[in-house]
């Protein structure tokens, strides 16, 4: 079945290849029979992603096409958005957990699998990475967590400003936040790569987690230039500008933290 339906509650259809506007997708003349779109701009299919299945899209996701993003965000309806949502919710989780166990000294115990491992240990363990499920959850769903919604806050809403700047000066049509959003989501399913090192080898986690940091950093600069039909320059200057302020903040909330872990009561 295919999960990323034509956006048929639209009337603004985008190129693929060129990002140029379109009427319509395709002209269907019955059950079995579609005619893809030609754009008049660059004589390509303006979307050929219409008659792929969900597996090759998601491909060409993962191999970073730009045609690809664009046909995601703005061509079709993405049904399952919030799938996605949790299925990265738990695998950052994941993350976040077996790091916070592996400078754990306990960690040791817990990977050796001698006789005299105590079982309390490793409930204790499966409950911590609960606990930081429920508070990952709590700090992006319900914002109960200052230090965290500040930062993601700041992250979307960098890019917001700058895009709205950048439409208002283009006099294009300007970009809601929940589509910013959601290009910020899809951008970032390079977490699933954590998985081979969160499974096989904790040794390598550290470089991979630069690894996959890097991937999804070059996952946003393409999915923001896919969103706003811009050059790499500009989609370049996004990206960073609002990851730099994410860092800032988040360095300065740590900071805080820990200046307030020494003050009396």
């Amino acid at each position: 079945m295919y999960l990323l339906e034509v956006d048929t509650a639209t009337e603004n259809y985008f190129c693929i290849n060129c990002g140029s506007p379109v009427t319509y997708l395709y002209k269907k003349y019955s059950e079995t029979v579609l005619k893809l779109t030609e754009c008049k701009h660059c004589k390509n299919v303006a979307d050929k992603y219409v008659e792929y299945d969900t597996l090759f899209v998601v491909i060409d996701l993962i191999l970073l096409k730009v045609s690809a993003f664009r046909h995601v965000l703005l061509n079709v309806q993405f049904k399952n958005f919030w799938k996605l949502s949790i299925i990265l919710l738990f695998l950052e989780t994941y993350s976040s957990w077996s790091v916070s166990a592996k400078n754990n000294p306990k960690q040791s115990e817990l990977n050796d699998t001698k006789p005299y491992l105590s079982e309390p240990d490793i409930y204790l363990e499966d409950f911590k990475f609960y606990i930081l499920f429920i508070e990952i959850l709590i700090c992006k769903y319900f914002k109960l967590s200052i230090s965290s919604i500040q930062t993601t806050v700041c992250f979307v809403g960098v890019i917001y400003m700058l895009t709205t700047a950048f439409t208002f000066v283009r006099r294009q049509m300007r970009i809601p936040l929940l589509k910013i959003y959601k290009m910020v989501t899809i951008s970032s399913i390079g977490i699933f790569l954590f998985l081979p090192s969160l499974m096989w080898d904790m040794s390598v986690h550290n470089f991979h987690l630069h690894f996959v940091s890097v991937y999804i950093t070059l996952s946003q600069l393409l999915a923001y230039k896919a969103l706003c039909n811009c050059e790499k320059g500009w989609s370049l200057l996004v990206v960073i500008l609002s990851t730099l302020v994410r860092i800032y903040i988040k360095n300065c909330l740590n900071t805080i933290k820990f200046v307030a872990s020494f003050l009396p009561d």
